[in-house]
């Protein structure tokens, strides 16, 4: 497999990369210092570049750009500087994630993946009933609790509209027996497709869903002349997996959440 440079960046800092329509409901900012993606209800921060001495003022510049009721979470990968970057913003009040996924590791593919198994039907997600559906089966199988569930159902619509309009995120629905059984989501760029929200509900596991939606996800890759899939997965559920179908490890990445 073959890993240039670009794909090596891309892997590690995917927000930096990733296409985002303007008048989108998401929105950049990154100034070399700090990227910062932020929707309705969430925020992800990543590729902090700064001297030791300034990691305050970045944290405290990124809090004056997120809204303090957003969930906010650091992305932190072998590039960032300063080294010791993620004690300080411990120090500074940082903590693990409310998910305790505290540790993932950055995947890339650059060949196909095996076809999608015989009797799993997936389609990429054109209605807003699949898209419904789809966040639903997300929600269950990552057990987003209740209260985090009612913040963002306001929002459902509008992610929807903003995903047809641009057309990012891509997502995809798998149906076992005729019953929503899986989704999952695609960040489109010029450097390849970012994987994320690979979820399969409770009653399906171990059919074969994950690897299907993986191989759809190639194929839309391949058909935006960009045949190439990043991820970053948990060393716990998905990396194995992935791993099997043929990805490579690229680095590893740390995460924090900065709950205001």
């Amino acid at each position: 497999m073959n890993i240039t440079p670009e794909l090596r960046e891309y892997a590690e800092a995917p927000d930096r990369y990733a296409y985002i329509g303007a008048g989108s409901s998401v929105s950049r900012f990154d100034d070399g210092r700090i990227c910062i993606v932020q929707g309705s209800t969430w925020a992800g921060v990543s590729a902090p570049n700064v001297a030791d001495d300034e990691v305050g003022a970045l944290l405290a510049a990124t809090r004056e750009l997120i809204p303090a009721d957003k969930a906010t979470t650091w992305w932190i990968g072998p590039s960032a500087q300063p080294v010791h970057i993620v004690e300080r913003l411990q120090e500074l009040g940082l903590r693990p994630p409310h998910d305790r996924i505290t540790h993932l590791v950055s995947l890339v593919l650059t060949d196909p993946p095996a076809p999608i198994p015989d009797g799993i039907e997936v389609r990429r997600i054109e209605t807003y009933d699949d898209f419904a559906d789809a966040r639903e089966v997300q929600w269950d199988a990552f057990d987003v609790p209740e209260d985090r569930r009612a913040k963002q159902r306001p929002y459902v619509r509008t992610d929807f509209d903003d995903s047809v309009r641009f057309g990012t995120p891509a997502g995809f629905i798998a149906s076992l027996d005729g019953r929503p059984a899986a989704s999952a989501l695609s960040l489109p760029s010029d450097r390849g497709v970012f994987l994320i929200a690979g979820a399969v509900a409770e009653w399906a596991r171990g059919r074969g869903l994950y690897r299907a939606l993986v191989r759809a996800r190639w194929d839309d890759a391949v058909k935006r002349g960009t045949p190439a899939l990043v991820t970053q997965a948990n060393p716990e559920t998905s990396y194995p997996i992935l791993r099997s179908l043929g990805f490579e490890e690229v680095c590893q990445i740390r995460r924090l959440e900065d709950a205001r």
